[in-house]
């Protein structure tokens, strides 16, 4: 009875050291990963308000075949968007979109 009351402290004990362990740090991501992806997350956002003006001209013309096209190809690129941002955001970038956005504004608007 001894034994098992030992082992079963010693098993509590075990498991709750182990559960206070951090895991092993994920590698850091090399400055090139991070330019890679926000350049992607840069593509994704010029690609999918390209499709939002292309979709409201094909509205305005009534081809509604064609806008609903255009609804697919946004919501991949919102898909894509969205898994860009995680893979940054794992990398350590704060608000990748905003930045990609402000990017594109800077590069389109040149003072």
């Amino acid at each position: 009875m001894k034994k098992a009351i030992l082992l079963g402290l010693t098993l509590v004990f075990a498991s709750a050291m182990y559960a206070q362990t951090s895991p092993a740090p994920a590698t850091p991501a090399s400055a090139a990963d991070k330019k890679a992806d926000m350049k992607d997350l840069r593509k994704d956002i010029k690609e999918k308000n390209k499709d939002e003006r292309q979709k409201a001209e094909d509205l305005k013309d009534g081809k509604k075949a064609a806008a609903r096209q255009e609804s697919k190809e946004i919501k991949a690129d919102k898909k894509d968007i969205q898994a860009d941002k995680k893979d940054l955001k794992e990398d350590g970038v704060k608000h990748p979109e905003r930045k990609a956005r402000h990017q594109i504004h800077q590069h389109s608007h040149p003072h």
